[in-house]
């Protein structure tokens, strides 16, 4: 059954949240005092990693249709195949 389009656009994958929950106690163990272009870096990596998280989330559940098993369509060459 599908999702009415007002509840899938409010709802959110694990991965972003996974993602969130996990970046706090990441900021805390690899930031250095003092040290401001490492931490910049760090913060720019980890919000950028939580967006492309968000975004793919986003991506993968409007396509959800299109996004699975590959499916190749070969001709028909009417003879043997071998």
């Amino acid at each position: 059954m599908a999702e009415p389009a007002a509840s899938a656009a409010r709802t959110m994958g694990a991965g972003p949240i996974l993602l969130a929950a996990l970046g706090v106690p990441l900021w805390a163990e690899f930031r250095e005092p003092g040290n401001w272009a490492w931490n910049g870096f760090l913060a720019a990596f980890l919000i950028g990693l939580g967006v492309a998280a968000f975004v793919a989330q986003r991506h993968f559940r409007a396509h959800a249709g299109e996004i699975g098993e590959a499916r190749f369509e070969t001709p028909d060459d009417g003879g043997s195949h071998g």
